[in-house]
């Protein structure tokens, strides 16, 4: 039988050298990159799990549970619910707690979707914020939320938002608000004509007087 003979490291080539001295480091990073890439395929596995699960658990409290039962839920649910669906259980939350007369949860909610949500849901939520922080008794505030709100709004959301800043206004007794957001309507050409505005507006400022 031939013997079976190996270089010397000095008789290998370099490119032989460098395999036979990092053999076991080479092996530890090969090793590593499988484990790596294992460790990925199961984390984005699980994210998308979750997400499936979320959305599942949601929808069941939705369809299953009314009144402060639904509220509980949604509070315990949001402790700790993805980014996917954390605006949907905001919404369901800020409208039950605003059926339930628990307008403090329901402006709460709605501030937060406000400062989360895209623009569209935001000027939403901005409204609904205003109309929540206006049935717990401070008419002020929520008419001094919409001044605030209405230049910033995209054009088309504007003309609604100043109905409801008007309204509101009106139920404050904050006049100067109340004119300017019927003046905002009329030159906006929203609804009515322009006689019904310029008339609410000589009627509030009667009122001023």
């Amino acid at each position: 039988m031939a013997d079976i003979t190996f270089d010397r490291p000095e008789q290998m080539s370099p490119l032989a050298r460098f395999f036979n001295n990092h053999w076991r480091t080479m092996a530890v990073m090969v090793i590593a990159a499988v484990v790596a890439s294992a460790g990925y395929a199961w984390y984005t596995a699980n994210i998308k799990q979750a997400k499936i699960k979320a959305e599942n658990e949601l929808g069941a409290i939705i369809a299953s549970k009314t009144g402060p039962e639904r509220l509980t839920a949604l509070e315990a649910y949001l402790k700790g619910a993805p980014a996917s669906t954390k605006g949907a259980a905001l919404l369901e939350l800020a409208n039950t707690a605003q059926e339930q007369g628990q307008f403090d949860k329901a402006a709460d909610a709605w501030n937060q979707l406000y400062l989360s949500a895209p623009e569209g849901m935001r000027e939403i939520a901005g409204m609904g914020y205003a109309t929540a922080i206006s049935q717990k008794g401070d008419k002020q505030a929520a008419v001094k939320f919409l001044v605030d709100m209405l230049p910033k709004a995209p054009k088309p959301f504007q003309p609604v938002i100043a109905r409801q800043l008007a309204s509101l206004a009106e139920e404050a007794k904050a006049w100067t608000e109340a004119i300017s957001a019927y003046e905002r309507m009329k030159d906006l050409g929203m609804g009515g004509n322009k006689a019904f505005y310029e008339a609410k507006i000589a009627e509030l400022k009667a009122k001023m007087q």
